[in-house]
């Protein structure tokens, strides 16, 4: 039998198609601002450009069965401004709940099973499993990189009473400092600010 040389194995293995999954797709239309008619291209809170690569910024849509209620676009560099606003027995009971959900082995799984089908990422409630159709409210997140949405645990849905729940969490102090960015930063009337105020801000 005649050996192979050396080169002989580079070429085949440059040859070789590997497959490796995408873990990103390009932002889908149900995260799209509803303000704009389009991808947010802003942050909400201090107007940063969001659509150049390398530009993480986190999506929150809540929903009144399918009216669009508030929407916010949030760089990073907010994100951290905000948190560090918060009380720090509010993010310690926020991890402790999160810690019961390995998002990390969700990601993978879901990756897996469902491939980067957004809309089957979002048709289930994140904690309590049940699907999102016919829930009177719902929360959607996504963590995005300009242009595209990035598959990092995120996206999920969470349905109304879950967002309840985990706002019970928060601590006095955390809940003014949320009120006060909601008041400055959406306007609404109050019959629709308790929606926002009692949404999770554990992302």
């Amino acid at each position: 039998m005649a050996e192979r040389d050396d080169n002989e194995f580079q070429r085949e293995f440059e040859d070789e198609e590997f497959e490796i999954p995408a873990n990103y797709v390009e932002v889908p239309p149900v995260f799209h601002s509803f303000l704009e008619e389009g991808p947010f291209s802003k942050c909400t809170v201090c107007g940063t450009e969001l659509r150049e690569d390398g530009t993480p910024y986190l999506i929150h849509k809540a929903f009144h069965r399918e009216e669009v209620i508030f929407e916010y676009a949030l760089c990073l560099p907010c994100r951290e401004r905000m948190m560090e606003e918060l009380s720090e027995e509010s993010i310690q009971r926020i991890n402790a709940y999160m810690d019961q959900f390995d998002m990390e082995a969700r990601n993978e799984k879901m990756l897996e099973e469902r491939g980067t089908d957004v809309s089957a990422w979002l048709s289930h409630c994140f904690i309590t499993g049940r699907p999102v159709d016919g829930a009177d409210e719902r929360h959607i997140y996504a963590f995005c990189d300009g242009p595209d949405l990035v598959f990092s645990g995120l996206p999920m849905a969470i349905i109304g009473d879950v967002s309840e729940e985990m706002n019970e969490l928060l601590s006095q102090k955390t809940r003014d400092r949320l009120d006060g960015f909601v008041d400055e930063q959406f306007g609404l009337p109050p019959e629709l600010r308790k929606p926002i105020k009692d949404s999770p801000v554990f992302v």
